[in-house]
């Protein structure tokens, strides 16, 4: 399971963290959501904040925030739940984004439009993701399966098996490996 925040000092830390894979920092533009980057700013810091109320067991300002992230994320088809996804999260583009609430996601995760992490069968259980997983457009990652760390994900993928291999590229339906290079080669 990935780190959770805890404390106001990490809430800083991934706020500032993931503020800066968007270029920049929270500015006063960014509450009239003129552009991409500022929606997803916005919705990252939300996020973050909801995370965070939650776990350090703040009820009210929980629910401030949850509905303020449920608002944005319903507004943009950004369906990613608290507590799935760890430090360094960057969604590329606004579009429909679906991560299932029991995923678990390791650090620096770079998300497409299109894409979903879902439970598959009889099961409820979803993906594994491991640190620095790129996820391309329209991919699909169906049930409880893992992948390694550095792994890239090629556009319109299905992913219906564990990854166990690192700097890996794999793509196609059925996913397979295509290439020896992962994320670290982007």
């Amino acid at each position: 399971m990935h780190e959770l925040i805890c404390s106001k000092k990490q809430l800083k830390e991934w706020i500032s963290y993931e503020q800066k894979k968007y270029g920049g920092g929270y500015r006063i533009i960014d509450f009239f959501e003129l552009s991409e980057k500022s929606i997803l700013r916005k919705h990252q810091r939300l996020l973050r904040y909801t995370e965070y109320y939650l776990n350090t067991h703040k009820r009210m300002l929980y629910l401030y925030y949850r509905l303020r992230l449920n608002r944005i994320q319903n507004r943009y088809a950004l369906h990613i739940p608290i507590n799935t996804t760890g430090k360094g999260l960057k969604i590329m583009h606004v579009g429909p984004i679906l991560i299932n609430g029991s995923a678990d996601i390791g650090k620096d995760l770079s998300i497409h439009i299109n894409t979903s992490i879902v439970a598959g069968g009889k099961t409820d259980n979803a993906a594994i993701i491991g640190d620095n997983v790129i996820i391309s457009v329209g991919a699909v990652i169906v049930g409880g399966i893992t992948i390694a760390n550095n792994v890239v994900v090629g556009a319109n993928a299905v992913v219906t098996r564990d990854v166990d291999s690192q700097e890996v590229t794999i793509a196609g339906v059925p996913a397979k490996k295509i290439c020896d290079y992962g994320s670290s080669a982007w």
